[in-house]
């Protein structure tokens, strides 16, 4: 009988090791989720609920994988930006606030995660806004040449008032934007065609308020001059991209990240813009 016994508990174990074998695994299932997710902000919108259900498993397998949680919280961001879901922001801002207690090393995801709580007090909780600066000025004083922290920050920076950017740790943001557009003047890539592009762009709004046109038409002009890429779905993207620069250079009134296309992740990453929802 104890053979017996013995035999039915090592069946057991087996199945079970069988079961976990077989099951979801979690690296796969980001790297699934990331893959969509990558294709969601070239400018396919309508799969970004499967980027995010296949990096959803991903965290159920494994709830301590970072790089996982990092990009699931950016596609919780993504879909509060895009499709103005409520409870998308909470979400994104717990994701981060995960990744920086599992890997307190991770200052871009440190300044993200500031960046979403300033967002979130939306200028009535000033304790929620100071502890979002804190964040930010802490990445930037801690990895000052990261340049996720560099580009968290300098989207920040052109959205709060001048007399706060000390705040964030970054009260030059001029110097900010042109220091992460040296990087990317050099930079090419496939994940991001109009990274240059974009952030001459934001160089040209930084002089802009600052009220000197000439310098705001030369880095327009600078972003205009940019190689136009050869893959067709990339070159409509920056088309459309040109399209909103141009009109910005000649007089227009909206600053260019008041755009859809320059206000969210498509701006840089856009490849397929006719399948941008509207």
């Amino acid at each position: 009988m104890r053979r017996g016994v013995l035999i039915s508990m090592m069946m057991i174990v087996i199945a079970v090791a069988t079961l976990r074998a077989i099951g979801p695994d979690a690296k796969e299932l980001a790297q699934r989720g990331y893959s969509i997710f990558k294709e969601v902000i070239a400018g396919d919108e309508a799969k970004l609920a499967d980027a995010i259900r296949y990096m959803e498993e991903a965290q159920k397998a494994d709830e301590t994988y970072v790089p996982n949680l990092f990009n699931l919280a950016r596609a919780y961001f993504f879909e509060r930006i895009t499709f103005n879901k409520e409870d998308s922001i909470a979400k994104a801002e717990k994701a981060f606030a995960r990744v920086v207690e599992l890997d307190p090393t991770r200052m871009d995801a440190l300044s993200f995660h500031g960046a979403i709580l300033a967002a979130m007090s939306g200028g009535t909780d000033r304790a929620m806004f100071m502890r979002g600066a804190q964040e930010l000025k802490t990445a930037m004083e801690r990895e000052p040449n990261d340049l996720g922290v560099r580009i968290v920050t300098g989207f920040v920076s052109m959205s709060v008032p001048t007399e706060v950017l000390p705040m964030i740790g970054n009260p030059d943001m001029l110097g900010n934007l042109k220091t992460i557009g040296n990087v990317l003047d050099s930079f090419s890539s496939d994940f991001a065609p109009h990274a240059s592009v974009v952030m001459n762009g934001f160089i040209g709004e930084a002089y802009m308020k600052r009220g000197d046109q000439e310098k705001a038409a030369e880095s327009f002009a600078r972003a205009l001059k940019v190689p136009k890429p050869e893959d067709p779905g990339q070159r409509a993207g920056r088309d459309l991209l040109d399209v909103a620069i141009t009109a910005r250079m000649n007089g227009g009134e909206k600053p260019i990240f008041a755009q859809p296309l320059f206000s969210g992740c498509h701006s840089c990453h856009l490849a397929a813009p006719d399948k941008l929802l509207n």
